[in-house]
């Protein structure tokens, strides 16, 4: 069953005791007719229209860990995520990709630094060398086919 919100059930409930059909609550509701079928079952089965318990790996972090996340991120928006990963409270080790995960919940994006090549003087100097060497070349369309440059 899709996942219905307490309030939206709470409210389907309402309008079946209220004598609304089922299909007449699945349009208002704008879900499908199913879904409301299994809610009604379950409500008269249980008593209760919480959802069913679900299994799966349980969670890494804590929803308290996960604010921290954020809220570091906020205040330090350059900080990568290994760095995040490393400072988190609560003695667990967390992985730099579900600090990536979490921000990415709350519509934020992890620093990737850029690492680029290092150039050291030397390189500076070689590369400026070779530019000025060669500042008198030609595209080969200007050599091979001058009406290129007509177009």
């Amino acid at each position: 069953m899709s996942q219905l919100n307490a309030s939206v059930r709470e409210n389907a409930l309402g309008r079946l005791q209220a004598g609304q059909s089922q299909s007449e609550v699945a349009r208002a509701l704008r879900v499908s007719q199913s879904t409301i079928s299994r809610l009604w079952h379950r409500f008269q089965q249980t008593g209760s229209s919480a959802p069913a318990p679900r299994s799966g790996r349980p969670r890494v972090t804590t929803q308290a860990q996960d604010r921290y996340i954020r809220v570091t991120h906020l205040r330090h928006r350059f900080q990568s995520a290994s760095v995040t990963a490393r400072a988190l409270p609560g003695g667990r080790r967390i992985s730099v990709q579900t600090v990536r995960n979490r921000l990415h919940t709350t519509g934020l994006h992890a620093y990737r630094p850029l690492r680029g090549n290092v150039l050291t003087r030397r390189h500076c100097q070689a590369r400026m060398q070779w530019a000025n060497q060669h500042l008198q070349w030609t595209l080969p369309c200007q050599q091979l086919a001058p009406r290129c440059l007509q177009r």
